[in-house]
């Protein structure tokens, strides 16, 4: 049953709604900002309605054209093979943006700990988790529009990647080449070498790197940037 929760607070000149549903075995949440609060309202049903029983379409390996375009692309450039069930965060973070979009001003969506802002460029500080330490972050990053996603792994061997957090435009992508950059054979310099033009953040044994597009726009709690 969808569980509604409205928020009290204000922001881009009006007040906040937000909406909070379980989702593919967590968390889907969407808070969102227009002038019309009826209409903000339909457009959260809307968003819930988009992704309900997202997780047994996608369990059925039915044919979704943007994501089998997407993993293709993906396996083509890293050799990885992406399951699709590995990027259904980033799926339903897209319907539901798709769902709300022409009806609020702006809106932040959340589903497993992966972030999609959709309206005017803003300044939102997502901590990237330490896999090893819950009480700890390997850094913060500036999220001004689009999604976020990190993808980890605990207790990682030498000379593999920990983590890696992919900016993206949309969530789906995110998704998709953070799962990919991760995977990857040589941690952090092939991560960072296979993908330089996008936006990623790469831990390993050696540290906290990033690409070039991220440079002001990252972090480090303990250590200096490079």
């Amino acid at each position: 049953m969808l569980c509604l929760i409205l928020a009290a607070c204000r922001a881009e000149g009006h007040p906040g709604i937000s909406r909070a549903w379980p989702e593919l075995g967590t968390m889907m949440s969407v808070a969102a900002w227009g002038a019309d609060s009826d209409r903000v309202l339909r457009a959260l049903e809307a968003a819930h309605d988009s992704v309900d029983r997202i997780d047994s379409l996608l369990q059925r390996h039915m044919s979704i054209p943007a994501i089998d375009s997407l993993r293709r692309a993906v396996r083509q450039r890293t050799g990885v093979s992406v399951p699709i069930d590995s990027i259904a965060y980033g799926y339903a973070l897209d319907r539901a943006a798709m769902a709300v979009a022409n009806a609020v001003d702006s809106a932040l969506l959340d589903v497993g700990g992966q972030y999609y802002w959709l309206g005017r460029p803003t300044h939102r500080a997502v901590g990237i988790p330490d896999p090893d330490n819950t009480l700890r972050t390997l850094g913060v990053v500036d999220l001004q529009g689009g999604s976020l996603r990190t993808a980890s792994r605990r207790n990682a061997p030498p000379g593999s990647a920990r983590s890696v957090s992919v900016l993206a435009t949309d969530a789906l992508a995110a998704n998709a080449w953070a799962a990919a950059l991760l995977a990857l054979a040589g941690g952090c310099n092939r991560a960072l070498a296979v993908a330089p033009e996008m936006g990623v953040v790469c831990a390993d044994s050696a540290g906290v790197r990033w690409t070039t597009g991220l440079q002001n726009r990252v972090s480090l709690p303990t250590a200096r940037a490079p």
